[in-house]
């Protein structure tokens, strides 16, 4: 059961990690802490582009 929890929720524990961080970056400070939280905020912009663009899942066969 826990391997199976990880195996799902790896990736969304990370995003949200990753966006998290860059909302408090862009509170912190400014000059670097800027370019970190707007460097932090794109990654989930850029994973779902990616999925957006090219989805993953089964094809369906053609008879």
């Amino acid at each position: 059961m826990t391997n199976r929890f990880w195996h799902i929720w790896t990736i969304p524990l990370l995003l949200a990690i990753i966006s998290l961080s860059g909302l408090i970056s862009a509170l912190v400070g400014n000059d670097l802490w800027d370019a970190l939280s707007w460097l932090t905020l794109s990654v989930p912009l850029l994973v779902i582009a990616r999925f957006w663009l090219k989805p993953q899942g089964s094809k369906k066969a053609v008879k």
